[in-house]
């Protein structure tokens, strides 16, 4: 019975192209070593000592890719990063890799790499949520139609350039931006409104020291006295 399988090989384009160069497909369990050495409770052990949390679920994935998956089989490896969907063909048994083309993914199969989709294809819309499901492995439950249309379709091998956005340019340093262009006359002041002119002060008076108890200037008084009461 043929299956149908997405597989998480890699986290960038980059990586995806190592893999599809060597002929891979992978799966990123670093904590733990050759399965075909270990015993389950053994690959458990390997995860509890990484420190994950989740270890029954993290050896049931692994797993999968060691022993569920067959030459033959349908696997689809998403690329969120790029929008991004690739495809391959699985065609030989599980295989530790002790220098893998990509840093940690060891645990490999060989395959053949079949092209690439567009995520935001129309055909592909009601898959994503399959796509997007979590999981290192997970198996696809309509793996005719995925064969189907694999087989219908004529995938590019290669993903094509993107469009190349030059960067906006840099501001002109003073060296480059030439002479400044003469400033424009100003316009004159509007003249200040004159001030008006100070009053005068109101004369000093002095209050007289006779019995008229009249204030004078006191340029009028003499010894204190007004000419009233000096008898002028």
């Amino acid at each position: 019975m043929r299956r149908a399988w997405v597989v998480r090989s890699g986290d960038t384009s980059r990586e995806i192209a190592a893999l599809r160069t060597a002929g891979l497909v992978g799966v990123r369990f670093e904590a733990v070593g050759d399965v075909r050495r270990l015993t389950p409770r053994e690959v458990e052990h390997a995860f509890a000592r990484s420190g994950a949390t989740g270890i029954e679920t993290l050896r049931s994935r692994l797993m999968r890719f060691v022993t569920d998956l067959r030459v033959g089989d349908l696997v689809v490896v998403p690329n969120l990063a790029e929008h991004d969907v690739w495809v391959a063909i699985v065609t030989g048994p599980y295989e530790y890799v002790d220098e893998p083309p990509v840093a940690g993914i060891h645990h490999t199969r060989s395959a053949e790499w079949q092209g690439w989709i567009d995520r935001s294809a129309s055909w592909l819309q009601h898959k994503l949520a399959a796509l997007d499901a979590p999981g290192a492995v997970v198996e696809l439950r309509d793996p005719d139609w995925w064969f189907d249309q694999i087989g219908s379709r004529d995938l590019p091998a290669e993903r094509p350039p993107r469009a190349f956005r030059p960067p906006p340019p840099a501001p002109a340093s003073r060296a480059t931006r030439g002479p400044r262009a003469p400033n424009a006359p100003r316009a004159p002041r509007a003249p200040r409104p004159t001030p008006e002119p100070a009053r005068p002060k109101a004369p000093e008076r002095v209050l007289c020291a006779g019995m008229c108890g009249l204030q004078w200037s006191p340029q009028v008084l003499v010894g204190g006295l007004c000419p009233d009461c000096r008898g002028d």
